[in-house]
């Protein structure tokens, strides 16, 4: 009953940030109706419209009138493009079985609980019933996607008690062994930037073999034929900075820096700590692939194998790699389409 009542009055109170969305809006509506009623008037009387100085705008709406909500999630392929480095094992995308958090290989025909954790990137804009939509596909890239569910969360914005939401979800698991990937995809009607709504994690089904063996999928879904190239690197999630005090209460912050500085200069700092290319293999680890490069017929699929192994035989524990696939372009330009994150074991 608590936890009812208290769902209640999360959502009670996003319905109002968003009446408040409404309001503005319709304050700014209210200056523009004016402005067209006043143009119109002119014209009628055979008075010609003051021109707008050039590079300006005829109509100054204040700047706080629309504010847009910006759900997001890890998502590899937006991180990619903005020349980032990844992991693939989606730390937005969680796996119970019961209470108890998954790692590592999944039952067949077995029922699991999923946790997918969204975030919003607006200060300012709520966003209520944003879609969550969970699927799987093959383990790889550029397989076909499969759905599981759909679900919707009541966002709070940044900073707020309702960021981040959270959409649970079941599934059972296929009963063919095998790897997969799950894939949680967010939609919302006037996202601020829609690039950052897709992420991937990857899921292996059944006990393995070999751990330091893997043979995934690379599919080509284009209907042209496409070249493949495929390259691995020991990028992990790096370790959050103790949290700092409120926005300009620490003994060194600025009140007068706008958000927007705040946040270029934290784009600047992960792109030169967390930059692509800044991870590579270390020499103590081999990695072999076969093929690291290839080319697909349209809806042609093809298996890649990878060995992994420690050069020091005494070497125990686990390792990482994440393995990404790109098409080339005639150019020689390269985008990503996918990829896997695997972990070598050895006892």
């Amino acid at each position: 009953m608590a936890g009812s009542l208290v769902n209640h009055v999360r959502t009670a109170a996003l319905l109002l940030f968003a009446a408040e969305f409404w309001k503005r809006l319709a304050a700014g509506l209210k200056v523009l109706f004016a402005t067209i009623r006043m143009l119109l008037c002119r014209l009628a009387k055979g008075q010609r419209p003051p021109s707008p100085a050039r590079n300006d705008c005829c109509i100054q709406l204040p700047p706080d009138v629309y504010k847009r909500a910006d759900p997001l999630l890890y998502a590899q392929y937006y991180l990619m493009a903005q020349g980032l480095a990844v992991t693939w094992d989606n730390p937005d995308i969680d796996i119970f079985d019961g209470a108890a958090p998954v790692s590592g290989a999944l039952q067949p025909s077995h029922a699991y609980r999923v946790r997918v954790r969204v975030w919003n990137g607006s200060y300012d804009a709520p966003a209520v019933g944003v879609g969550v939509a969970l699927s799987y596909l093959s383990f790889g890239a550029q397989t076909v996607s499969r759905p599981i569910a759909n679900a919707a969360v009541n966002l709070g914005a940044k900073g707020t008690a309702d960021c981040p939401a959270y959409a649970e979800f079941s599934w059972t698991t296929p009963a063919t062994g095998g790897h997969y990937c799950l894939q949680a995809q967010l939609s919302w009607g006037d996202d601020a930037n829609p690039s950052n709504n897709l992420g991937q994690k990857n899921v292996n089904i059944a006990e393995m073999q070999s751990p330091a063996r893997f043979v995934f999928n690379v599919r080509n879904e284009a209907s042209v034929v496409r070249r493949f190239q495929i390259e691995a690197d020991c990028y992990t999630l790096p370790k959050l900075r103790p949290c700092v005090p409120p926005r300009g209460q620490g003994p060194d912050e600025r009140t007068d820096i706008p958000r927007l500085t705040e946040s270029k200069a934290r784009w600047a700092r992960a792109l030169e700590e967390q930059a692509y290319g800044r991870f590579p293999v270390p020499d103590d680890w081999s990695v072999r692939i076969v093929p690291r490069t290839l080319s697909l017929q349209p809806r042609q699929m093809t298996e890649i194998a990878v060995e992994m192994e420690p050069k020091d035989a005494a070497f125990r524990g686990s390792k990482s790699f994440n393995v990404h696939v790109f098409t080339i372009g005639e150019s020689g330009s390269r985008a990503i389409t996918g990829g896997v994150t695997l972990t070598a074991t050895k006892g």
